[in-house]
């Protein structure tokens, strides 16, 4: 079997096709006029560099889309070097990373000219790799990481309602689903329960932290957003991660450090 016609081919170049073709728009999602995607992509970017000091950093963001991780961290930490990666060259084309920073497919086939660095990005990239391919990612990222470096990983909570809900929604959505929507797109999702990110990552790092995210439900999240909202804030404000916030949840966030 050619190397065209593998499943991680197929899911790879599936991906590159249909993050082009709504790369045009995508930014359009941040902005306050569609609150949902505005509170969540927001809230990931926040958790997700909570308490980083990222002043003088080599960063690299796996899946880098439009920039928005970069857009958030450079007016902090303007010095800092930001390496970005991603298999949609049109996404790619409408980020403000620098271009002699920008690297179009998999971060580890690019000859970085820097080799390791302090902290590494992949958020909301998972659910779209094959189980090979999220292995290879994390092996490049644990060996690509500095001593005391970090590593950002996001994972599509497996057990969530929302999960639940969207997995209902995929058969109806991809006949009669707008186009631009991943429900409606036809890709293959990956999704993994609290314990088995642990034991993923654990195979490679040494676990610091696990947030959760998201304590929306689709499809009242769009139907219902300032209802979905003012509740999804106030259960934000549990006290660590009890069972029910995490059912409620749609998305896990890892923080870990190089594997001994």
């Amino acid at each position: 079997m050619s190397s065209a016609n593998t499943p991680k081919a197929a899911q790879h170049e599936h991906a590159a096709r249909f993050f082009d073709s709504v790369s045009g728009t995508y930014k359009d999602k941040y902005k306050d006029r569609s609150p949902f995607h505005h509170y969540f992509f927001n809230e990931r970017l926040e958790k997700a560099t909570r308490d980083l000091d990222l002043s003088n950093a080599d960063v690299l963001d796996i899946g880098s889309g439009t920039g928005d991780l970069y857009d958030h961290l450079v007016q902090r930490f303007p010095a800092m070097r930001f390496h970005a990666t991603d298999v949609s060259a049109g996404m790619l084309a409408q980020s403000a990373v620098p271009a002699e920073r920008k690297y179009t497919g998999h971060a580890y086939d690019h000859p970085f000219a820097t080799r390791t660095f302090d902290a590494i990005f992949m958020l909301g990239v998972t659910t779209y790799l094959t189980p090979e391919e999220l292995e290879r990612n994390l092996s490049f990222i644990a060996r690509s990481l500095k001593p005391g470096g970090v590593a950002v990983i996001t994972f599509t909570n497996k057990h969530a309602l929302d999960t639940w809900m969207r997995a209902l929604a995929r058969g109806p959505m991809a006949l009669f689903g707008k186009k631009g929507n991943v429900l409606s797109s036809g890709l293959k999702l990956w999704m993994y329960a609290d314990g088995e990110v642990r034991l993923i990552m654990g195979k490679h790092f040494q676990l610091e932290r696990m947030d959760v995210l998201n304590h929306t439900v689709f499809p009242f999240n769009l139907l219902l957003p300032g209802i979905s909202l003012a509740i999804a804030r106030r259960w934000a404000k549990a006290k660590g991660s009890p069972a029910w916030l995490r059912w409620l949840s749609s998305d896990l966030l890892v923080r870990a450090s190089k594997g001994r």
